[in-house]
């Protein structure tokens, strides 16, 4: 039997620049895919989506769940062949703390108390509970022999977040090219990979057509994030595999009960019936080659706390959302096919970005609500135009989102009624009771069978609560050459996780 050797190179096809290489500095995804080979966190999430240790050997949380104490693992060296100690994660932390400090998310951490503890221990002290603390702990721990002393703009410019970036992970930087990213084993890190290389060959965004033909030709090993349409083309390559992976994603139509929606989507028995009136199954099949799950609830069905109950309790049944139209005073009119109420249509604007999947998916919407007697008009505009003048101002009837909610249950932020309007919050109620309790309770409770419980509640209120039109949990399409082994993501991930047993991944074989 062939066991796997040292040396070799593989090469990755991503597509867009990656930017700076430094994970208190990411700003799109293939940075992030760049840095998730250079750099480690305290934690990881395993195949079950629990959360273990990397740079972390254990933690322990206080009796009333506020103060989580980190041991940091012994015996790790930086790419420079410097130890890595607690006093690196304490800087990293400082850094995202520091005032000067400007990328989202800054604020969260500037609510974490973040002190030494004893020898090797690093302490996190929050305002209130929150269960979903440690997957926080991922963030990629910097340096502190090579950054102290510099300001935040200062570390974002220094060639160690580029063409000298190193950190305790496999990879380091060798160099960077227009077309490349070269990394070389970090000779540093354990376990040591077995590849020699590891070569990101960047395709512009504008194309990700050539990242595909640059594994159909031999020029790259590996691709990911392929349309769902393009998945059979690879697939019928003998030299080929694909791995469908499972995403944290939540795409939703966003129901505005207030403002201009409120004299259609104010009662909650036409929000139900509007929901019921969609076959998903039908979008994902039609739209995204049947390689999508169809989702009716908030959590995507690959999570842990996913309610099977919550999703069947009102099924795709154009029959019922007709008959609860009616009885919610919109009838159709026998002559244009519309339905009113007291002589007002029914005709609302689906607003949406301006690029695949989510056109496709916002006119399939438009005609199945249409066949149900309601116009929907289809208002095409830029993703960032989408959330900086619609989404977070709720300037809209209905928008179509996808957020990726990560591997962790908690949605507070998403649907909480406390959290600031002008954040990704969808809750329109002030004060909607359960909803609201339920994930207070998922939050504060440590225990994995307590957060179930209230995870599960929470979805049976959203599906009676119905906020939105809940669609589908999108799939992560990854391809690989024949001529790289090892290769095996967790089922569910985030794009970048792909990376997460790149030192398994090997070319060469001995015996």
């Amino acid at each position: 039997m062939p066991k796997p050797a040292r040396g070799g190179t593989a090469v990755e096809a991503l597509v867009g620049q990656a930017t700076v290489l430094n994970p208190l500095f990411e700003t799109n995804e293939s940075t992030r895919d760049v840095n998730r080979v250079i750099y480690q966190g305290l934690t990881g999430v395993d195949s079950q989506q629990t959360v273990i240790g990397v740079l972390a050997k254990g933690w322990s949380v206080s009796p009333d769940h506020l103060t989580y104490t980190v041991d940091v693992r012994d015996g790790i060296k930086w790419g420079d062949g410097q130890p890595f100690t607690a006093d690196d994660v304490l800087f990293t932390f400082h850094v995202l703390q520091d005032l000067e400090y400007q990328q989202p998310g800054a604020e969260i951490w500037r609510q974490v108390g973040v002190a030494a503890g004893g020898p090797g221990q690093v302490v996190f002290t929050l305002r209130a509970p929150d269960a979903s603390f440690p997957i926080s702990l991922r963030v990629g721990i910097i340096p502190k022999h090579i950054f102290k002393g510099m300001a935040p703009d200062q570390i974002e410019q220094s060639p160690y977040s580029a063409v000298r970036a190193f950190g305790t992970g496999p990879f380091k930087v060798a160099s960077i090219s227009p077309l490349a990213i070269t990394l070389d084993r970090n000779p540093f890190a354990d376990p040591q990979p077995y590849l020699d290389h590891l070569v990101l060959r960047t395709y512009p965004a504008t194309d990700p057509q050539a990242a595909i033909r640059a594994v159909l030709t031999g020029a790259a090993d590996l691709v990911g994030g392929i349309q769902p349409q393009e998945v059979d083309t690879l697939m019928g390559r003998p030299d080929l595999s694909v791995h469908e992976l499972h995403m944290f994603t939540s795409s939703f139509v966003s129901m505005n009960p207030e403002g201009e929606g409120k004299s259609y989507l104010a009662d909650p028995r036409v929000r139900i019936a509007l929901g019921q009136a969609i076959n998903r199954q039908k979008i994902v099949n039609e739209v995204l080659a049947g390689r999508a799950d169809p989702n009716p609830n908030p959590i995507p069905t690959a999570d842990w706390a996913y309610s099977a109950a919550a999703a069947n309790k009102y099924p795709f049944d154009s029959a019922a959302a007709a008959t609860a139209l009616d009885a919610a005073g919109w009838t159709q009119d026998p002559v244009t096919k519309l339905r009113t109420n007291k002589g007002k249509p029914f005709h609302v604007t689906l607003v949406a970005a301006d690029s695949f999947p989510n056109q496709q998916i916002a006119q399939a919407i438009s005609q199945q609500l249409g066949d149900l007697g309601i116009q929907v008009d289809v208002k095409p505009e830029p993703a960032s135009k989408l959330l900086a003048d619609y989404v977070l101002t709720h300037d809209y009837q209905m928008a179509l989102v996808s957020v990726d909610v990560g591997p962790d249950p908690d949605q507070y932020s998403l649907w909480h009624s406390g959290i600031d309007p002008a954040s990704l919050n969808f809750a329109y109620a002030r004060g909607w009771g359960l909803i609201d309790q339920d994930l207070e309770d998922g939050r504060s409770a440590v225990d994995p069978p307590a957060r179930l419980a209230a995870y599960l509640d929470f979805q049976v209120q959203m599906v009676d609560a119905a906020p939105a039109i809940f669609l589908y949990a999108s799939r992560y399409e990854y391809a690989v050459s024949q001529r790289v082994h090892g290769v095996r993501p967790n089922k569910a991930i985030e794009p970048y996780d792909r990376f997460q047993y790149v030192a398994d991944w090997y070319v060469n074989t001995t015996g």
